[in-house]
């Protein structure tokens, strides 16, 4: 072989050479396993722990809701005589309900009122009955028995004076049961009692639905529990008033997830003094929560994020990791509020992280972020 095919020969093999150490430098900076198996550091994507203001906007659509429900029970033993309201229904305070028969009550006022007076008159005899035996049994001229009758009947005249009276001040109190008023500004959701049929106490003949405040129902996916709160800031926009917007707070959040849906229900309060949001309305809810100045990561950093302790490797000093539990808050386009386990201007592991282990030397590839 010729001089000059043999220096050929030896480039191409130191070129074929470097080649292949390129390659195997490339595959441990690049696999995890493979840097692993030869105790080089482990190749890692990392970022900094950065501040910045997170605003998230949770959207659902729904349907309004009474805020709550009054019942309202009868007081007599009487026959209904008028229900001058139906089902879904607006009432104002004070407005008629139900209307009983009175004329039973009237007569029984009456007839008392005339045995309160007559049980007057015979106190007033029998008293000075009793008065009069008493001092002719000082005389000597009467008997202990004449004077014990005499207070007996006294006695008896007092009971029947307190028995007609108790009658009368039921009587009295009935009155004012015959007729059933409205106790808010509200709906008819249920009535339970027609004309002409005999109620009874303590039964519920109406259901009424507080709509001075009302809540707004939206259905919102499950991924957003976490980011919800009592007391954020909604807005809600219905059809059936385009251009408007109602405002309220988030008033409670039902912890049931649908297995179908996958959504849960949250409730907004909204003021209604005007009654125009009225139950079954639908409408388009936006709830909105902002963590200003926020410690925050991107979401592929976090592991275990819908566990009980989310962590995350953070790259010290030494080029090492360490695994950190961290608290977590809102989730907006991709990155995570950190509340706390982190500082600012600290590097965590967003690639690569799932073949760590503690305190393992890592190597910082070039699609990290730097700061």
């Amino acid at each position: 072989m010729k001089r000059s095919h043999w220096v050929v020969f030896l480039v191409v093999c130191f070129l074929l050479g470097l080649l292949v150490c390129a390659t195997i430098i490339h595959v441990i900076r690049t696999d995890s396993k493979k840097a692993r198996l030869v105790h080089a550091p482990i190749p890692v994507e990392t970022v900094p722990v950065r501040r910045q203001t997170l605003e998230d906007i949770i959207g659902g659509s729904g349907a309004v809701e009474q805020s709550r429900t009054v019942q309202l029970a009868a007081q007599l033993n009487a026959q209904v005589l008028e229900v001058p309201v139906k089902v879904g229904d607006i009432v104002k305070k004070g407005d008629l309900l139900v209307r009983w028969d009175d004329r039973l009550i009237q007569a029984t006022i009456q007839a008392n009122r005339e045995y309160v007076e007559v049980s007057n008159i015979k106190i007033r005899n029998e008293t000075r009955q009793v008065e009069r035996y008493t001092a002719l049994e000082k005389k000597n001229m009467g008997t202990p028995v004449e004077l014990e009758k005499a207070e007996m009947a006294l006695a008896d005249a007092k009971e029947a004076l307190a028995k007609s009276t108790l009658s009368l001040r039921q009587a009295e109190i009935d009155l004012e049961h015959v007729k059933m008023e409205s106790t808010i500004d509200g709906i008819v959701l249920e009535r339970l009692v027609n004309p002409s049929e005999f109620t009874k106490p303590d039964q519920v003949v109406m259901k009424l639905g507080v709509l001075n405040t009302v809540l707004m129902a939206p259905k919102l996916t499950e991924e957003k529990m976490r980011s919800l709160e009592l007391g954020l800031s909604a807005e809600t926009s219905f059809p059936a008033f385009p251009g408007e917007v109602f405002r309220g707070k988030v008033f409670k959040i039902d912890p049931n997830i649908n297995p179908l849906t996958r959504t849960f229900t949250a409730y907004v309060e909204i003021n209604n003094p005007d009654l125009r949001l009225k139950p079954g309305l639908s409408g388009f809810t936006r709830i909105r929560r902002t963590a200003k100045d926020a410690l925050q990561v991107p979401s592929i950093a976090i592991m275990d994020s819908s566990g009980e302790q989310p962590s995350v490797y953070v790259v010290n000093g030494g080029d090492r990791v360490n695994l950190r539990n961290v608290r977590t808050g809102i989730v907006v386009n991709g990155l995570m509020e950190i509340t706390s386990g982190l500082r600012q201007g600290e590097r965590v592991v967003t690639a690569g992280q799932q073949y760590l282990r503690e305190n393992d030397k890592v190597y910082t590839t070039s699609r990290s972020i730097k700061e």
